[in-house]
């Protein structure tokens, strides 16, 4: 598996019960693309905040599936668009792992731009009974909604109106994907820039394809993409 690269998405945590945005009960009910934007975050913080707390609520007690188990243990490269903390409870080596649009535990200032500048977002420590003035003091922000340029404080996440940057390990990522001689697509709809750049490259590089979904996204398909409508547990168990 050592030129093998998995790309997650959201199908392989639905088996953990992680909401995801899109599909049945996806999130896209609650209009993502414009509450999880950065304008949102500067234009109306509090809502912006208080939508990504109750994302965090409904991740923290999340455990990794089966899927998320093999691909730790089998020591293989994965690219995750999930910010759900999962394959990290899967002890999976963080050498191996890059999570592309970032993940909800963490937190930064506003023009971070280093990896060892993300700090633990300690969610838990906020009282849902004052949830607006507590979420502010855990960004740093005042309390009538005013962000401080050098002092307030974001969740470390790609949002939908921003680019990858190193914060997400974007240049690695390529870099992984380019070396690759195997791309496995897993639960993901390749409706984001960076699948289809992948994809992309996999197809016109000659490299091994492959989409593992139930019900895989048509933009998948190609005649070199090998489409296998497996769960992301069956196909791990079965593959690796």
């Amino acid at each position: 598996m050592k030129n093998t690269v998995v790309i997650t998405g959201a199908g392989v945590s639905v088996e953990s019960g992680i909401q995801p945005f899109r599909g049945k009960n996806g999130l896209w009910n609650e209009n993502p693309t414009e509450m999880a934007t950065y304008r949102n975050y500067r234009m109306n913080t509090s809502s912006f905040l208080q939508w990504y707390f109750h994302r965090f609520v409904s991740c923290k007690d999340a455990l990794p599936n089966k899927a998320h188990e093999i691909l730790a243990k089998s020591n293989v490269k994965v690219i995750t668009q999930n910010i759900d903390n999962l394959h990290i409870k899967a002890n999976h080596a963080l050498d191996g792992l890059i999570e592309i649009h970032g993940n909800i535990n963490y937190k930064r200032k506003i023009h971070a731009q280093y990896r060892d500048e993300l700090v633990w977002a300690n969610w838990n420590a906020v009282n849902e009974n004052n949830l607006e003035q507590e979420l502010f003091e855990l960004f740093h922000i005042q309390r009538d909604g005013t962000i401080d340029e050098k002092k307030s404080e974001r969740p470390h996440i790609l949002l939908f109106d921003e680019y990858y940057t190193e914060l997400y390990q974007y240049d690695k990522a390529l870099t992984w994907i380019d070396e690759a001689d195997t791309i496995i697509f897993m639960g993901t709809s390749n409706s984001v820039g960076f699948t289809y750049g992948a994809l992309q490259v996999g197809i016109h590089s000659h490299k091994k394809v492959m989409v593992v979904d139930p019900n895989p996204a048509s933009s998948f398909n190609h005649p070199s993409v090998a489409i296998i409508k497996e769960t992301a547990t069956d196909f791990c168990a079965r593959y690796f």
